[in-house]
């Protein structure tokens, strides 16, 4: 392992470093790479947090997206780890005071937990609200696309959460058939599939005039 950081030292141009500036260097190069695999994994969805699991390494302390604790994650102390040793290193290296540089790699390493903290809490944000909640569906109006057979499903077209939506659906009364065009509207859903009574035109178009 010496011989392999040798290596990259050497690559780097920074050969010659002693002192704090190796605990810089060790940091910048072990929170860079340790972080690109993570976020790799990340995007292989989800493989990351399986792995952190298995080799019992849990250190999401997330206690609310207002909570200091949301940078306390696995891919915030690495973003720590690697903008503290760059930071660090290229102040040492340009100024050779070390209390400057533990400052300014202190406040990168901060600075870079809270915003990846924010950039993944984003992206959880966007799964979530790209998730349909068939729930609001219920009361919703449409029509049959596929012919809904007695004690089958068929499919509907539905809109909801903001987009007309082709979806699973069966009656709620098991012996009616609901033919293609009819007009329907939700009343309950189970899992994907919903469950629908057919409406008459004038329901329908009541509806409209209402809205």
């Amino acid at each position: 392992m010496s011989g392999l950081f040798s290596s990259i030292l050497d690559f780097l141009g920074l050969e010659a470093i002693t002192g704090v500036d190796l605990l810089f260097a060790g940091s910048a190069i072990v929170g860079t790479i340790l972080f690109i695999i993570y976020f790799l994994l990340v995007l292989l969805g989800g493989v990351a947090d399986g792995a952190m699991d298995i080799i019992g390494l849990d250190v999401d302390l997330d206690v609310g997206a207002e909570g200091i604790f949301h940078m306390l994650t696995i891919q915030g102390l690495l973003s720590f780890m690697m903008m503290f040793g760059i930071f660090g290193l290229g102040v040492s290296q340009s100024n050779d005071n070390i209390i400057y540089a533990i400052l300014a790699g202190t406040t990168a390493g901060v600075a870079s937990m809270w915003v990846i903290g924010k950039v993944f809490q984003m992206m959880k944000s966007l799964e979530t609200d790209g998730t349909v909640k068939y729930h609001q569906s219920i009361g919703a109006k449409g029509k049959v696309y596929q012919t809904i057979f007695p004690g089958e499903s068929g499919q509907v077209q539905v809109e909801f959460t903001g987009s007309l939506r082709t979806v699973s659906a069966v009656s709620n009364d098991e012996k009616e058939k609901i033919e293609t065009g009819k007009f329907i509207q939700v009343v309950d859903h189970i899992g994907e599939t919903l469950i629908v009574k057919s409406i008459s035109v004038t329901d329908q178009n009541l509806s409209d005039a209402e809205e």
